[in-house]
């Protein structure tokens, strides 16, 4: 499929759709990444305890950001620094509310009945 001239418009969507950014903070017992990526491209991807091994199209394009916000410094805590570079990179703010919730915690044994 072909990609619309701005302003086109192509099976209901506009150009404009397709000037996506998206940034994820994953966090699990096995480590945590912020990933950022623009019209389906990853921009940049890192390990929030490990920065220097950042992957991507432009693993750069955040560096001040990164800077000043202390995500090149391993130590503490680096998960509401990474909230506040995504809201950064993509625009779109979030308020405590919005992330800090009681975590979800229970077995998922009975949805493994076929085991």
């Amino acid at each position: 499929m072909r990609r619309p001239i701005e302003g086109e418009k192509m099976g209901g969507a506009t150009a404009a759709d397709y000037a996506t950014k998206a940034a994820t903070v994953h966090v699990d017992i096995k480590g945590a990444e912020f990933t950022y990526e623009v019209d389906n491209s990853l921009i940049t991807t890192f390990g929030l305890h490990s920065y220097r091994f950042r992957e991507g199209d432009d693993p750069d394009r955040l560096l001040d950001d990164v800077r000043e916000l202390g995500l090149l410094d391993a130590s503490g805590d680096p998960v509401p620094g990474a909230l506040a570079l995504a809201s950064r990179a993509t625009g779109v703010g979030l308020s405590r509310d919005q992330y800090a919730r009681p975590v979800l915690i229970g077995s998922t044994d009975h949805l493994y009945d076929f085991f």
